[in-house]
């Protein structure tokens, strides 16, 4: 069952950018120069802005949804592709759509940015565009409660990123792969499906793990990892939304 539920949530994830890819590759679409850029189209993320609404009880202390730009594993980005190559432009976002509607998003040093809810970009039928390769980058949802260290993630912050980056690949998907997913993952809610080992999320950690444990009050459950990312059982609902993901990077692991 994991490999079949992970094949099909990979599979319906990486629609979001194989949908629009499908439309850009009739007349290859370019953003300053890239062929086949990274995009979404604006209806996609305004499910993702609605659901963080709707869900905002996950993570009370997140004051807005931002997105950020990864690698299509979900490392940080290094410096050629968020700050440019020494040829190269760096990393821009920009809303564009018919009638030469445009808008640029502002990005931070981490490659961060917010995206409007935006009447004129609805009608404008718009798409979120990265100046850079899909093969490259992914746009993921960052939901971050303040004051915590970099080795620590509130489990309530990554279940609303979970519902934020479904809901944004639902949107994109064909229909009969969404019915699929459904009938596989038991109901509409994929990311309550995730609730134990066999049945995790998984969550790409700034630094290389070598451990990790999932901690709330005297209870502590040792999650598995594999590379830059921690297996964390977001749709066990026996552990509430202030749960901690922990982890030790292998830098201070192997530290004397």
């Amino acid at each position: 069952m994991r490999s079949l539920h992970a094949a099909l949530l990979l599979a319906l994830l990486s629609l979001g950018g194989a949908a629009a890819a499908r439309d850009q590759d009739a007349g290859t679409v370019q953003v300053k120069g890239i062929r086949n850029p990274e995009t979404h189209s604006y209806r996609a993320i305004a499910a993702g802005l609605d659901i963080f609404e709707a869900r905002h009880a996950l993570a009370p202390g997140v004051p807005q949804l931002l997105f950020q730009a990864r690698t299509r594993n979900g490392k940080l980005l290094d410096a050629d592709l968020l700050q440019g190559a020494p040829d190269g432009e760096p990393l821009g976002a920009v809303l564009a759509g018919d009638e030469g509607y445009a808008l640029r998003l502002a990005l931070d040093e981490a490659g961060r940015f917010q995206v409007p809810r935006s009447q004129p970009a609805l009608d404008a039928d718009a798409e979120l565009r990265l100046s850079k390769k899909r093969s490259d980058v992914r746009v993921w949802p960052w939901v971050r409660s303040p004051g915590l260290p970099d080795n620590q993630r509130r489990l309530g912050d990554i279940r609303l990123e979970c519902q934020v980056f479904v809901a944004i690949a639902k949107k994109e998907a064909p229909l009969h792969i969404v019915l699929l997913g459904n009938a596989v993952m038991l109901g509409s809610d994929w990311c309550a499906f995730m609730k134990d080992a066999d049945r995790a999320w998984d969550l790409a950690m700034n630094e290389l793990p070598a451990t990790a444990v999932l901690r709330e009050g005297q209870r502590s459950m040792p999650l598995r990892v594999k590379g830059h990312k921690v297996e964390v059982p977001i749709g066990d609902t026996s552990w509430g939304n202030e749960a901690i993901v922990e982890t030790t990077p292998i830098t201070k692991a192997a530290a004397p």
